[in-house]
């Protein structure tokens, strides 16, 4: 009944076809436009370099670089996730499923949820840092090992602000962007093909899970955003609203960069990279995994019981 756009009855792998030219193209235009708009701030020198191809210093330009950031996300998953849900459903926030307005209780619970996560987060991320390639594989270890460190150097300049003024705008392009554009992606369209592909909601999930995980193109965080990906599914599964998603996935970034700017500028102590970690580690992403059932039974209960009164009403 959702799908009733121009393309709603194409099978579902051309579905998928079309959104990945649709993020290639809602890129390109983006960028274009955007470094077009951004000449009169930051340069022509600068935004001409990007528009021929060429590498700019990081450190010394990194309000563009975050500018550049921001523009690339839209541009590749908030753009064509709104272009596919108009082409495939007609109505877009319907097919997206952010039409219905979410309940605060499973808003507080699936923070609850991403908070109880964090352990078993943190031992996944370990377990994946001590995984290795075979030896016949140890230059694309290498390879792989050395992205991932230019990766953080990047993440570790961006995060590294001492004003507040800093710390909102990085809430904007690593929380608010990310949250909107990954879930319409991930949740609100790939899960929903691969379900509609394969009729099993759990292969749709993992399926899903696994490509927004490899998406960030990090072997040595694999694990760990797989995690992620499953309860951000599961979430959305058990909600039917996608805002349940998107807000999880915003605590989740949010608190990230809000506590790495407190413990960077002397606030705090706490790392939450270390929560969970430890002699105990094992038991806490026991007593994780536990907490995480229990709260999403509750969570599925909750939303069952309202639907059924909605429908009584």
């Amino acid at each position: 009944m959702e799908d009733r756009g121009v393309l709603g009855g194409a099978h579902p792998a051309a579905k998928l076809i079309l959104l990945a030219l649709l993020a290639l193209v809602g890129l390109f235009f983006t960028m274009i436009i955007g470094l077009l708009v951004a000449m009169p701030f930051f340069g022509n020198d600068i935004t001409g370099m990007v528009l021929q191809g060429e590498g700019i210093n990081l450190a010394e330009n990194l309000n563009f670089s975050r500018y550049f950031q921001t523009l690339s996300h839209i541009g590749l998953f908030v753009v064509p996730a709104l272009i596919f849900a108009l082409l495939v459903g007609r109505r877009p926030l319907l097919y997206l499923k952010v039409r219905r307005q979410p309940l605060l209780l499973s808003l507080l619970v699936s923070a609850l949820i991403m908070i109880v996560a964090l352990p078993l987060v943190n031992y996944l991320m370990e377990i994946n840092l001590k995984l290795s390639l075979p030896p016949f594989l140890e230059g694309l270890e290498e390879w792989m090992r050395s992205a991932e460190d230019g990766a953080e150097e990047v993440t570790k300049m961006f995060l590294e602000v001492t004003t507040w003024q800093g710390l909102l705008f990085n809430l904007f392009m690593i929380a608010v962007i990310p949250s909107i554009g990954e879930e319409f992606i991930f949740r609100g369209i790939v899960l929903k093909v691969f379900r509609q592909w394969f009729r099993n909601v759990h292969v749709a999930v993992w399926i899903s899970a696994l490509l927004f995980s490899a998406m960030h193109m990090q072997f040595f965080g694999f694990l760990p955003r797989l995690l992620l990906g499953l309860v951000l599914g599961y979430l959305f599964v058990w909600s039917r609203n996608l805002w349940i998603p998107i807000f999880a996935h915003f605590f989740n970034n949010a608190a990230a960069v809000i506590f790495y700017f407190l413990h960077h500028n002397g606030y705090i102590n706490l790392d939450i990279e270390e929560v969970g970690l430890g002699a105990g580690a094992p038991y806490y992403a026991m007593a994780s995994v536990v907490l995480l059932i229990a709260l999403f039974f509750y969570l599925r209960n909750y939303e069952q019981r309202h639907e059924k009164r909605l429908a009584f009403d």
